[in-house]
């Protein structure tokens, strides 16, 4: 017995999905991804999607094969299913801080050795860590750590007036 919810199938009438279903017209979805590439095609930008709104793969797929360079998500869990599907480009766009985390994103990269698997880091040493936790992994693993700027606090934000 198959016990897998699907919530919808093509042709269904609107009356019979059951929800949550994600509902998507794939000529206006299509068009709106080639506007957005053509809106930045020659300017040195590189499309890099988060895939928080959708967590569908075929999406994602829709997205690489229109140039984008690969897709963000937010925690390491939700990037299995998409290198799964072989989307090669993956970037954990929320910070990963512990062993038992940082041990699970090096056994998701040796999993997927031919993807690319990046993450955001806020301070050098999260970098290190994670670099000597993915150098355990028993294949070659290539995990991209990209420092974020500091933000600018608030309190020391200078009013227009203080700067003449």
């Amino acid at each position: 017995m198959n016990n897998r919810w699907i919530p919808a199938r093509v042709g269904d009438a609107m009356a019979d999905v059951d929800t949550p279903a994600l509902i998507v017209e794939l000529d206006r979805f299509d068009a709106n991804v080639a506007r957005l590439m053509q809106a930045v095609a020659g300017r040195g930008v590189r499309v890099r999607p988060h895939a928080k709104s959708h967590k569908c793969v075929e999406i994602a797929r829709r997205q690489v094969a229109a140039g984008a360079v690969g897709i963000c998500v937010q925690k390491t869990s939700e990037a299995e299913p998409f290198l799964a599907a072989g989307i090669a480009d993956v970037l954990v766009t929320n910070e990963v801080v512990g062993a038992r985390k940082l041990a699970n994103l090096a056994a998701l990269a040796a999993r997927f050795p031919s993807a690319r698997v990046g993450v955001c880091v806020d301070d050098v040493s999260v970098g290190a860590t994670l670099g000597t936790s993915t150098s355990k992994s028993t294949s070659a693993t290539t995990v991209q750590a990209s420092p974020i700027p500091a933000r600018r606090s608030r309190s020391r934000a200078r009013s227009p007036r203080s700067r003449a």
